[in-house]
């Protein structure tokens, strides 16, 4: 059987810039990020 660990291909900090300082077009853009970084938290707490 072939072990995988997802936590190891995870990008880090660095590989995901927080901004590239332009505007957004509406404001689920600002949410959707936001959504996903706290649902792999929960993830990364559990796991």
């Amino acid at each position: 059987m072939v072990e995988y660990n997802s936590l190891q291909y995870l990008p880090t900090e660095e590989d995901l810039p927080e901004t590239d300082n332009t505007p957004v077009d509406n404001e689920l853009q600002i949410l959707i990020p936001n959504l996903l970084r706290a649902i792999l938290a929960c993830i990364m707490s559990v796991a």
